[in-house]
């Protein structure tokens, strides 16, 4: 919070509201890491028993997984006041041309903030920079399935699942945990749902495990 980054979002307005609201996009960052804390404290029942089981199940420590998912609602949107999605640099941790997309400034944001500080834990902070990069890949792929159609299959999730985590399946159950905190000034929440029918037919049906799917009463 002491980052220039930081302060630039303190002077943004939250995107998912009218200029004159006066919600900045660190209410909106803050929002999400609150949600993120309130999902791994709820009762062990229902919707959110059954997530929070199946952490236990992909062999994912509750409390890791808990701390990286704060860590990157603090920085996941940071990077939309220098968005240019027209424009195309180098991947800051591959080189490849990559479109400068807001996930790619957070993911160039965390690098910046939190990089020196997790340089003796080099796999929990690349899972953090790619979870940072990718939180909104689901919308993308929403947004495309309902202008063509097309249901990404078992290998576009594999390809994503490995980017986040080493463990197979932890990528993904990073980015649908993330999904359900990432709602604040989200009037429509179909595309979470649709992430999570979605992954469960393409991709955690054929590890046989059971992802449980929310209702619109879990993630309000």
């Amino acid at each position: 919070m002491q980052s220039h980054w930081w302060a630039t979002a303190a002077n943004t307005v939250d995107s998912h509201y009218s200029n004159n609201s006066g919600i900045m996009l660190t209410h909106h960052l803050l929002a999400v890491h609150n949600n993120i804390e309130t999902i791994f404290n709820r009762p062990a029942d229902g919707f959110y028993g059954k997530m929070l089981a199946l952490l236990d199940q992909l062999q994912l420590d509750k409390e890791e997984v808990k701390e990286e998912l704060k860590l990157t609602a603090l920085l996941h949107d940071i990077g939309k006041p220098q968005e240019n999605k027209s424009l195309v640099i180098p991947h800051p941790l591959t080189g490849k041309p990559a479109h400068k997309r807001h996930g790619l400034v957070g993911l160039m944001a965390a690098m910046d903030i939190i990089g020196a500080d997790l340089a003796h834990l080099p796999e929990k902070r690349l899972r953090i920079y790619r979870t940072v990069e990718l939180h909104d890949m689901s919308y993308g792929l929403f947004r495309e399935y309902v202008a063509t159609g097309d249901v990404p299959k078992n290998e576009r999730w594999n390809y994503i699942d490995n980017k986040i985590h080493t463990l197979t399946g932890g990528g993904l159950l990073y980015l649908l945990i993330f999904k359900l905190a990432d709602i604040h000034g989200h009037a429509n929440i179909g595309d979470v749902t649709w992430f999570y029918h979605t992954v469960k037919e393409h991709y955690f049906k054929q590890l046989q495990f059971e992802l449980p799917i929310p209702t619109e009463a879990d993630i309000r």
